[in-house]
């Protein structure tokens, strides 16, 4: 089981502050836009974090880490006592068991099988005629109840329901519209972030745009939030999708987009550029949030 807190560089029992401040340090190191050798390693990080800054996962997680390391603590424990028994002692020690135990008493055994088979007790033929009326009355039941006379009985029928598991095809950090509007640029000059926090209800995925020229695209799960780094000083245009179960084969007929939400689908536009400052954050409620409007799909997609 992966300790996710030596993954972070932490001790059990880290503070929220402590896990958030480990992820943000890691990833400026093993992002794979900045360290492409890092992508499994980011992978790591990603999982460790998600995992311990939901405090559901947390609690269940380190639940299962102490148990483990209590099992492991127990079986070494007992190990310490355990005989190592060689090949010839245990060989040694079955054969006398056979000889003394078993082998004397097999040709008795073989003897009593044989002759107890092919014997028929009364008792046996007895349960096999009281058996056989009753297996006739539910044959002739069972044909009555389907002759069409009866056909007009309440019928229960056996429908068989295919739950379809809905699930999102992204993870965190992923940038699903880089592929249409261009690869995600950065800024390390300017030292600007935002941090994005999606209080939807839905899943989240943000567009900034810089004088109409692409700059990131990010997935946000529901109720977390995300960092984005290293933006540039220029007033932003923020853009962003809410829906649920992502699905890149989903396509948008209007704007010719492959990959959308299946569900509770909309777009939204600032109506203005922001300018960002040194500390900047954005929460995002459920609903038109104050200082954006619904746009369709075309205008979300749009490059002008």
């Amino acid at each position: 089981m992966a300790n996710y807190y030596e993954i972070l560089g932490l001790h059990s029992g880290a503070s929220f502050a402590e896990i958030k401040s480990a992820f943000r340090r890691l990833a400026k190191i093993y992002h794979p836009d900045k360290n492409p050798g890092g992508k499994e390693q980011f992978t790591l990080i990603l999982k460790a974090y998600e995992t311990l800054s939901n405090p559901n996962l947390k609690a269940s997680y380190d639940y299962r880490l102490n148990y483990n390391i209590s099992i492991s603590k127990t079986s070494a424990s007992k190990s310490t006592g355990t005989k190592n028994w060689s090949f010839e002692e245990k060989e040694l020690k079955r054969r006398r068991y056979y000889d003394e135990h078993i082998k004397k008493y097999a040709k008795t055994k073989e003897t009593y099988k044989q002759t107890s088979e092919g014997k028929k007790t009364y008792n046996e033929f007895k349960y096999i005629l009281f058996a056989t009326p009753i297996a006739v009355a539910l044959l002739l039941l069972i044909l009555h109840l389907a002759s069409p006379e009866n056909s007009n009985l309440p019928s229960h029928k056996n429908e068989s329901k295919t739950n379809e598991v809905k699930t999102s095809a992204l993870k965190m950090g992923d940038a699903p519209y880089s592929d249409y509007f261009g690869k995600n640029k950065y800024d390390t000059t300017a030292k600007l972030s935002l941090t994005v926090i999606n209080n939807t209800g839905k899943e989240l995925i943000i567009c900034l745009f810089n004088k109409k020229q692409f700059i990131r695209s990010c997935y946000i799960a529901k109720d977390y939030y995300a960092e984005l780094l290293e933006l540039p000083k220029d007033p932003l245009t923020i853009k962003y999708c809410t829906g649920l179960y992502f699905d890149y084969l989903n396509e948008l007929k209007e704007a010719s987009v492959l990959g959308a939400f299946k569900e509770n689908l909309e777009f939204f536009e600032s109506n203005q550029p922001t300018t960002l400052n040194s500390i900047n954050e954005l929460s995002l409620q459920s609903g038109t949030n104050e200082g954006f409007k619904i746009v369709s799909e075309k205008e979300f997609f749009s490059k002008e």
